[in-house]
């Protein structure tokens, strides 16, 4: 070997390093261009947990400048009640749940895991959750409203059938019987009293649980609104408050809708406005039209599509962030009990849920709240007003098939129709009844039935006149609203419970003698 084979080594031992580094130059920025273009956060901290490196995914979620963050402590940026999930620094090989402050406001929710790697740094890798959580508590707040929904159906239809017999009991007493006896009229009155407030509060608790009757008209909101705007005044005349509409002149905004449901839901947030704002303010009813896609719908539980969206916003006390999830549930209020029960905002999601629509609400203490009601925008034409005729035509003597479950409303009935010259029949139950129809040897002219009844009996006889019986008239019964129907007869005609004899008798006679 000559002298000059040490200089040419040394040469070729630096062309090798110097290869290796630029190949470890190069895998270092495939790895951190790799590390950039994921969408989840990937970040590098000593044991100390001082962050060494960020990728631009931690400034797209959390929002903080890079170089703000190199350097810090991971702990730092942490949700306090959080922190001891990262410090002190250890490898997290099963993912944990880890909130981390956002630069504007609030906290995002980030799946973390890290490991060790062979220099003594840490490696962590934060996926984000935030729209998984959401959604999940959107879902259980789904659920817990339909089981309350269930189970205040459930009490009402129960509450109704009572109410049918107090009601029915004191109309035949008022009728009958109280002519020389002015006390028992009093008592029957007061009856009568009670049992229609009881009513009412059944009413709240069907429309709380999506069940009360709708009334669906084709209607112009625009128009609805102009026309109920001087009611919605008077209700904040006495305070210092004013009332402002905003797009009241937009054409097209039509709607199919129970327009007295539309009304008490106005009604309900322009009152609950007045009180937030008292003694004065301002207070804002709004319409305009909103196109929602996938995302934006999703957020509101719709799907996506056209929507006419009416916006109730005051610039009162606004609601704590930490009750505006609570808001619409029953029995919840902020109110003295003797000013409140807590139905209100209950009632009104009820309705917008009925309505295929929805309710949301955005609210700064302060400042203000902003309740916005989405109605799926229809081209159905608009219905037109018509006048309805009170007059009752004198009975012949048509035969009625009564089936109702309830001992006392059977009767209570029965006797309303036999004292009108109907001829009345009666049955228990929905196969007794079919068996009382194949034997009869005329059809009846109309069958009155309970629907929900035990083994399914008033469902199973209305399948029986479907397809059996075509001709006969039906009038079916519920404690519950139309929607239980919906299976087998959606075009039968419906009665809700609780009614009043005279109302009952009524619609028998209609359904007798309209053709």
């Amino acid at each position: 070997m000559t002298d000059s084979d040490p200089e040419k080594e040394l040469e070729l031992h630096i062309q090798v390093e110097k290869s290796i580094f630029e190949q470890l130059k190069a895998s270092e920025s495939r790895y951190r261009q790799l590390f950039e273009a994921v969408p989840n956060i990937v970040v590098l901290y000593d044991d100390a947990g001082c962050i060494l490196y960020a990728n631009q995914a931690w400034k797209h979620l959390l929002g903080n400048e890079l170089d703000d963050v190199i350097g810090k402590r991971l702990v730092d940026f942490c949700h306090p009640e959080d922190r001891n999930l990262v410090d002190p620094v250890e490898e997290i090989k099963t993912s944990i749940e880890v909130r981390f402050r956002k630069v504007m406001s609030g906290h995002c929710c980030l799946m973390m895991q890290a490991e060790k790697r062979p220099d003594g740094q840490y490696q962590g890798f934060l996926s984000d959750v935030s729209e998984t959580r959401r959604l999940e508590q959107v879902l259980r707040k789904s659920q817990n409203m339909d089981a309350i929904g269930r189970v205040s159906g459930w009490i009402a239809h129960e509450f109704n059938n009572l109410l049918t017999v107090i009601l029915g009991g004191s109309d035949r007493i008022l009728r009958d019987r109280t002519g020389d006896l002015p006390t028992a009229k009093l008592e029957a009155n007061r009856i009568q009293k009670a049992a229609n407030q009881a009513a009412e509060l059944t009413k709240q608790l069907m429309t709380v649980s999506s069940q009360q009757v709708m009334r669906y008209t084709v209607m112009d909101v625009a128009a609805k609104m102009q026309d109920f705007f001087s009611v919605l005044e008077e209700m904040v005349a006495s305070k210092e408050i004013k009332l402002h509409p905003r797009g009241f002149d937009i054409p097209g905004l039509v709607v199919k809708v129970d327009p007295t449901q539309l009304a008490m839901v106005v009604t309900n947030l322009v009152l609950n406005a007045r009180e937030a704002m008292e003694p004065q303010g301002d207070l804002w009813i709004e319409l305009n039209s909103r196109t929602l896609t996938n995302d934006e719908g999703h957020g509101q539980d719709l799907p996506p599509g056209d929507y006419v969206v009416l916006a109730v916003e005051d610039d009162g006390c606004g609601i704590e962030e930490s009750i505006l999830e609570q808001i619409f549930e029953p029995f919840f209020t902020t109110k003295d009990p003797e000013r409140g029960k807590g139905f209100g905002l209950a009632i009104a999601h009820g309705i917008m849920k009925q309505s295929k629509g929805s309710i949301g609400v955005q609210s700064t203490v302060g400042i203000g709240t902003r309740f916005e009601l989405f109605f799926p925008l229809t081209t159905l034409k608009l219905t037109l007003e018509t006048e309805a005729e009170d007059s009752i035509p004198e009975q012949e003597s048509y035969r009625v098939l009564l089936v109702d479950d309830e001992p006392l409303i059977l009767e209570l009935t029965a006797g309303a129709l036999r004292g009108e010259k109907f001829v009345v029949d009666t049955s228990s139950s929905g196969a007794e009844a079919i068996e009382m129809i194949k034997k009869s040897e005329s059809p009846y002219d109309l069958v009155v039935t309970d629907v929900a009844m035990p083994l399914d009996g008033g469902k199973l006889l209305l399948r029986y006149l479907s397809d059996h019986a075509a001709d006969t008239k039906v009038l079916a019964v519920s404690g519950y609203d139309q929607s239980v129907l919906q299976e087998v007869a959606p075009s039968v005609n419906f009665l809700q419970k609780p009614f009043r004899i005279p109302d009952f008798i009524q619609r028998v006679t209609d359904l007798l003698t309209v053709d």
